[in-house]
């Protein structure tokens, strides 16, 4: 049987991006060593994502055919740039940047063993459904710990943030999508599992 030539670019596409968060992640180790050697001293210049909402205290003026339009801004998102941050801090988002890449390492290595099983035209056997569950439960963990991030975040720094014009919502990403693809993949895999039932059935009935 041959191969079709997207599993094939989609094959070396995995490998390549697997390698570059193998390098990701060995960037983010050897930082957070660093970090644990107070190599940086009190001199580190920290950019976060912020991950909840906020509502930006401006309003503009918008010229369009002619007309003026008041406008205001409202429901941002922004980075917080820390001055001198502090060790503690600095760790624990070290912490947090080990944790995702650990968990985004782990799915591309599952997803690169599938992918290879699919190149070499083993689909329906055990191993390509416990790969599966695995990516499943994979992202599952990464819903969850993302969900536990965003509400820590909003109550440890942005809560406690203090601005002229800007004011944070209590409304957070759900990564409703992520959740959704996670439980997608679970069915699949159980859909897999009738496959290679349905095939041992036909090979003893032959």
């Amino acid at each position: 049987m041959k191969t079709p030539l997207s599993i094939k670019v989609i094959y070396w596409f995995t490998q390549i991006i697997f390698w570059l968060i193998v390098l990701v992640g060995l960037a983010i180790l050897t930082f957070n060593i660093l970090l644990y050697t107070d190599f940086f001293g009190n001199d580190l210049q920290l950019h976060v994502r912020l991950p909840v909402k906020m509502n930006v205290l401006e309003k503009g003026d918008l010229f369009l055919n002619g007309r003026h339009i008041k406008t205001e801004l409202v429901d941002a998102t922004s980075q917080i740039h820390f001055f001198n941050t502090p060790l503690f801090l600095a760790r624990w988002f070290g912490t947090v940047m080990i944790v995702v890449s650990a968990i985004i390492l782990y799915l591309v290595f599952i997803f690169r063993k599938f992918i290879r099983n699919v190149k070499k035209h083993k689909i329906f056997n055990i191993e390509n459904i416990e790969l599966l569950k695995n990516i499943a439960w994979a992202l599952f963990a990464l819903w969850v710990f993302a969900i536990v991030y965003m509400r820590i975040m909003y109550y440890v720094i942005a809560r406690n943030l203090e601005f002229k014009q800007v004011e944070f919502v209590q409304e957070y990403p759900n990564f409703a999508g992520l959740l959704m693809l996670s439980l997608f993949i679970w069915v699949l895999s159980h859909v897999f599992i009738q496959g290679v039932k349905m095939k041992e059935e036909q090979d003893l009935t032959i």
